[in-house]
């Protein structure tokens, strides 16, 4: 060894969750840079936005967050974290998230709420955000309901 201190991945990775969570008040006012500085380069990096689709690898994540960064008009987030596993080379988080934004064409600011889970990898020694997965945080319900079919049906 040559007798430098070494700090575990899992050490550092509160500096990579404070990172995001700071990235994601910038997308909140507009600007996408600090997420896109934290976010994989790698082919094997994914998103799933709550606006519907999903994108893989940088340059599709890439044009998606710069889309985003379009849609916001100036706000704030919020998050509420629910778990949070730090392994050797992966980490996760699942949190509750919340947006109070301005959006293009609306004069009052708007508010939603996200169950997001995050996926990082310890890369060229620092964490990197791999995976976002966020979607409309909806009141619990049988499926039948949601699906239209009759849940007291008799087969």
């Amino acid at each position: 060894m040559d007798g430098a201190p070494h700090t575990s991945p899992a050490a550092t990775f509160p500096t990579a969750l404070a990172r995001l969570r700071a990235a994601l008040a910038s997308v909140a006012n507009g600007d996408v840079g600090p997420i896109k500085a934290l976010y994989s380069h790698a082919d094997d990096a994914t998103s799933m936005y709550g606006w519907g689709g999903y994108e893989k690898g940088w340059d599709a994540i890439s044009k998606r967050w710069d889309w985003a960064g379009q849609q916001f008009k100036g706000g704030t987030v919020s998050h509420e974290n629910v778990t949070t596993i730090i392994g050797a080379e992966l980490a996760y988080t699942t949190d509750i998230e919340s947006f109070d934004v301005r959006l293009p064409g609306m004069d009052q600011p708007t508010r939603w709420t996200n169950r997001v889970t995050h996926v990082f990898r310890f890369e060229d020694g620092s964490w990197r955000l791999l995976h976002r997965h966020a979607n409309r945080l909806e009141g619990q319900y049988e499926p039948a309901q949601r699906l239209g079919g009759n849940a007291n049906a008799q087969a």
